[in-house]
């Protein structure tokens, strides 16, 4: 039995921690026992953990460097895998000022481990761009864990009402629910209609620009997600930057049709069951919820379905593999100490 250390240093990652639900799943629980711990940064606070594989969830930085390499000297037995859930090209365009000292820290930080999972393949090619290693590069896509949204009832004809368009999860300027908004005030009255939910440092923004508009509504946040799925015709992502992005997974687990930005790992999501679309401001997005006007809704919402059914399946047999490859050098490791033993 592989004994897995998962690494955080915010256990109120939303997707992050509930992609972790993955590791209780039977097939993975009958190889690995997991157990969560906090990510420190200095030095000193590196500990020595009894584990066969690390899986780091904390995207690398210049300052938690030594930290990385002191975890590597104090844990020579343990397979170190780095899960980037965060740093995409979209990422560096609208956030770094120095690409080429960002690409230095993300070709130091793979020198510190013998993994990096991406969790997409866009993600995964502007890695390879930014110098880091074919051979360490693995795509897992993360899970959302919401296994229920797969019970919500397919999306019936739309009858003669607007457009019902659902929008939900961290409110930040990088979800660009500002622009997705403001292009409600593009579309012809009584066309559709927005549902936002969420909570994050632009909630006090978000709840301005919607009180002044009849056909937003913005509500709390909930986890239970599955009944305002159920009542939305499609879910739209707009965002600057994204990952993979698991707002758009949850909707197809739902049977619902996706618009998605046009950046990063969310066009890899629609196959079949949603649109991309260039959605960096108001306009761009107004045109995009335009082309939904055209869609057989209800046709995209079962390829949706369709498509997510076989993801899970996917990913359990990718973390299967990422165990077996620690349980060689666990192995190749217990050989070594026993033939030098011999030779003693």
């Amino acid at each position: 039995m592989i004994r897995i250390v998962h690494l955080l240093d915010d256990f109120a990652m939303g997707g992050v921690t509930r992609a972790l639900s993955l590791f209780e799943d039977d097939r993975i629980a009958a190889m690995a026992q997991s157990r969560v711990v906090t990510m420190g940064k200095g030095v000193v606070t590196a500990p020595r953990l009894d584990c066969d594989l690390i899986v780091i969830h904390v995207p690398p930085c210049w300052s938690r460097l030594p930290h990385l390499a002191a975890l590597k000297v104090r844990n020579p037995q343990a397979r170190i895998v780095q899960v980037e859930h965060s740093y995409t090209r979209g990422f560096e365009v609208e956030k770094i000022t120095s690409p080429v000292r960002f690409g230095a820290l993300l070709r130091t930080a793979a020198r510190l481990v013998n993994e990096i999972i991406a969790v997409s393949e866009a993600q995964r090619g502007w890695l390879e761009d930014r110098g880091v290693p074919v051979a360490k590069l693995r795509t897992i896509h993360p899970w959302s864990g919401r296994e229920e949204l797969l019970a919500v009832p397919d999306l019936p004809m739309r009858p003669t009402r607007p457009l019902r368009l659902l929008a939900y999860g961290r409110l930040a300027p990088e979800k660009n629910f500002a622009a997705l908004i403001e292009a409600m005030d593009r579309l012809a009255p009584g066309l559709a209609e927005l549902t936002l939910f969420g909570s994050g440092p632009e909630e006090a923004r978000l709840t301005a620009l919607a009180s002044k508009r009849a056909n937003v509504r913005l509500l709390p946040a909930t986890n239970d997600i599955a009944p305002r799925l159920r009542d939305c015709d499609a879910v739209v992502v707009p965002s600057r930057f994204e990952a993979f992005g698991l707002v758009a997974t949850e909707a197809r687990m739902a049977g619902r049709p996706i618009l998605v930005a046009d950046v990063d790992g969310l066009p890899e999501q629609v196959r079949g069951g949603g649109i991309v679309a260039p959605m960096q401001n108001a306009d761009e997005v107004a045109r995009a919820i335009q082309l939904l006007f055209e869609a057989d809704l209800p046709a995209l919402g079962r390829g949706a379905r369709a498509s997510v059914l076989p993801q899970h399946d996917g990913i359990i047999a990718r973390w299967q593999a990422v165990i077996r490859r620690a349980a060689s050098q666990t192995s190749a490791e217990d050989a070594f100490d026993s033939s030098r033993l011999a030779g003693a």
